[in-house]
């Protein structure tokens, strides 16, 4: 099976004409994503023809799509790719934006994990079954996770257990229990792991207290030592039932909404609280943001260290999908719950540090595209950050020009002097080396990339606003 599956992989490769096959796409025999005329296709082999008619017979398609739990496609009667292999092509609902799991906060990566046990017992009762349990079957749009692999889906044998319970566990469980048991920001570690923790790096990882904990004595601690123990021991012939199996998932269900952090708090947490910058400092910011980008042609924006998102909910109830990028976790994590009781739509908010952003990784560094290659939106704020990444991370004023560039065509950005508070702050316990931390020096260096169109000074702060159009 592996020989023909190889042999199938390399018939779809070489004979793909006009279209070009996503890197990620090369691992399922079933079917692959393609390019094709700047749109996203799957292509449905006839290795899996049988099981993507009964996934459309059977109603579960038609379900879940009405539930808003998977991303709606159209079938196409053509074959892009050329290949002997084509069954059929679906044309998905194209996404805004493609994040990855090692970029959601704790909120996202719970409400991954309920949506995948969700769809599992949906798919049961329609006789077929989930074949993986990889949060990469998961992207969110706005604030919703959607399912958006079709071909995960197979006809249900009532007499075996589920096949993806030990990976769902190592994808989902794992890296929640991390977050809990140590910090939120060791969900970033699926970037190492991204086909799941294993149960033996986890059981170490781990605090002595969580083995108090009954689902992860019974999830995590004891598959591992039966794993360890000879295979003679263990019977593989054990029959499964439905029931047994929906117990399962509800148990598993009850265990992730179980699974909750412990109250954290950092020193930004509740920056535009817990500050002398006034209600009107924030007022004004927001009108003359708001002003500006009303006169701009744009219809995506890019909220760079968004704290808790304070104006990335401006400019998505302005209509603009906006991306929400801050590298406090907890920050995300409280915009995400915020976006999603508001039914905040159009608001994607994602956990990354700009000075340390997610690299492409996976087989040629293709797999997973690195995160500034994947952000182009028509405006980029930086508001408030400057003085963060100059005196914090060292980051010179020309890195930063350079870097913006390449993320949008306008530009809002302010200025914080080194009278402000927060830059005294920052000063406290070091020396200050940063000479060149001037404004002067800082229009000198952006305008090296950019035209600077607007300047305005925030009232009672000192605080500068500009508005510039790369060059």
């Amino acid at each position: 099976m592996e020989e023909k599956n190889r042999n199938l992989n390399l018939i779809i490769r070489t004979s793909m004409m006009d279209s070009k096959q996503h890197p990620a796409s090369y691992r399922d025999p079933a079917g692959f994503i393609f390019e094709f005329e700047n749109k996203f296709y799957r292509q449905v082999n006839q290795l899996y023809a049988a099981q993507y008619e009964f996934f459309k017979t059977s109603g579960l398609y038609d379900l879940l799509l009405k539930e808003k739990k998977i991303l709606a496609h159209t079938e196409i009667d053509k074959n892009f790719t050329d290949t002997a292999t084509w069954y059929k092509t679906l044309l998905p609902e194209q996404l805004g934006f493609i994040s990855y799991p090692y970029e959601w906060c704790f909120g996202q990566w719970k409400d991954a994990a309920l949506l995948t046990l969700n769809i599992l017992k949906i798919s049961i009762e329609h006789q077929m079954i989930l074949k993986d349990a990889t949060p990469f079957n998961i992207q969110f749009t706005g604030n919703k996770p959607v399912f958006i692999d079709t071909l995960s889906f197979e006809k249900y044998d009532a007499s075996k257990p589920w096949v993806a319970y030990r990976q769902f566990i190592e994808c989902f469980i794992a890296p929640l229990l991390l977050a809990k048991y140590t910090a939120p920001d060791f969900l970033k570690i699926f970037q190492l792991y991204p086909d799941g923790i294993p149960l033996a790096a986890l059981t170490k990882l781990l605090p002595f207290k969580s083995r108090f904990n009954l689902n992860v004595l019974l999830h995590i601690f004891l598959p591992t030592a039966i794993s360890t123990q000879k295979k003679s021991t263990v019977n593989k012939n054990i029959l499964f039932t439905k029931k047994q199996l929906l117990n399962i998932i509800h148990n598993l269900e009850l265990f992730v909404r179980s699974i909750k952090l412990t109250p954290h708090t950092t020193s930004w947490n509740n920056y535009y609280q817990e500050t002398v910058l006034s209600n009107a400092y924030v007022a004004e910011k927001k009108s003359i943001i708001k002003e500006w980008m009303q006169q701009l042609p744009i219809e995506t924006v890019l909220d760079l260290g968004t704290n808790t998102g304070l104006f990335a909910e401006m400019t998505a109830a302005e209509g603009k999908f906006t991306i929400a990028v801050d590298g406090d976790i907890a920050c995300i994590d409280k915009l995400y719950k915020a976006s999603s009781e508001k039914k905040i739509r159009n608001l994607l908010a994602l956990s990354a540090d700009i000075t340390n952003p997610s690299p492409a990784i996976g087989w040629n560094n293709s797999e997973r595209t690195a995160l500034l290659q994947r952000i182009k939106t028509d405006l980029c704020m930086a508001l408030a950050l400057v003085h963060h990444l100059s005196i914090s991370k060292h980051i010179e004023f020309d890195q930063m020009a350079a870097t913006f560039s390449d993320l949008s065509t306008w530009l809002i950005i302010e200025f914080v002097p080194k009278t402000d508070e927060k830059v005294l702050l920052l000063l406290k316990d070091r020396e200050d080396i940063f000479l060149n931390y001037n404004e002067a020096s800082f229009i000198d260096s952006f305008q090296k990339k950019f035209i600077l169109l607007k300047r305005q000074v925030l009232e009672n702060t000192g605080r500068v606003l500009f508005l510039m159009k790369r060059k």
